[in-house]
């Protein structure tokens, strides 16, 4: 594994007293925190997908009912 040197002199130089480590080891973890609350959030969002929760009989009912409102409605 190689890290960006410049990006370590940075590190360090923000990190100060509390060290190098101490400061990578935070920042991976918060790193780590976002990408699993990311990855369960684009699961759910893909459960929601497929499961589809309006059935095809709901959706015939909404398109009669807006097929009477337009008919009502027209001139």
């Amino acid at each position: 594994m190689t890290l960006d040197s410049s990006s370590i002199d940075r590190a360090r130089a923000v990190a100060g007293p509390r060290g190098l480590s101490s400061y990578l080891d935070a920042a991976l973890e918060d790193k780590l925190e976002r990408d699993e609350r990311r990855r369960t959030f684009l699961d759910y969002l893909d459960g929601l997908e497929a499961a589809n929760p309006t059935s095809e009989t709901a959706k015939r009912r909404a398109s009669r009912r807006a097929n009477r409102l337009r008919a009502s409605m027209a001139p």
